[in-house]
């Protein structure tokens, strides 16, 4: 099953602990990879090499701590620390029309778990156990959905067009809840 990144954390809320987020996603979904790719998409110096890419360590505390020192490497040279590549699957990466356990491709709200019910549980308990929220992910077919919603010429364009607007569900609640008060 996919999931999605709640974007109320990852772009709304400046304070929110991205780094930790990321480290302990990255090495709780690595006990279910055996690959790994990554990359410096845009680096804030000059660093040789920009690309890693290989097999995970098999030792599960050893995989753990290399993917974190990976994490570590990404975000401490990237140029922001939204705009890195990590792709890490049970397969070797990346392959055309597969989306690995983790995928992180360029942007942060690009980002996808490619994860069984049962792993995406076991992830809520890490997320949990870090003092970050069980619902930093929603599953694929919760975002929510709507018709265009400008008004004029511009917005009636967009409709007849199909464009939609579409919320995480924090976003569709927080924006529910303003607008309802």
């Amino acid at each position: 099953m996919l999931y999605f990144p709640e974007l109320v954390y990852l772009q709304d809320q400046p304070q929110f602990p991205l780094h930790q987020a990321v480290r302990v996603t990255a090495a709780t979904v690595a006990r279910w990879c055996t690959h790994y790719e990554a990359k410096l998409i845009s680096a804030n110096r000059k660093i040789e090499p920009i690309k890693q890419e290989g097999q995970l360590p098999s030792e599960p505390a050893e995989r753990e701590e290399f993917v974190a020192a990976l994490v570590d490497w990404l975000m401490e040279n990237s140029i922001t620390e939204v705009l890195f590549y990590l792709v890490m699957d049970d397969q070797p990466v990346p392959q055309s029309g597969r989306i690995a356990k983790f995928d992180h491709h360029d942007d942060t709200d690009c980002w996808v778990l490619n994860l069984s019910e049962s792993e995406f549980a076991v992830l809520q308990s890490a997320w949990r156990s870090h003092g970050l929220p069980e619902d930093l992910f929603y599953p694929e077919g919760s975002a929510i959905c709507v018709p265009y919603p400008a008004s004029g010429w511009k917005g009636k364009l967009l409709r007849l067009l199909g464009m939609q607007k579409c919320s995480t569900p924090k976003q569709w609640q927080k924006e529910n809840h303003e607008i309802n008060q």
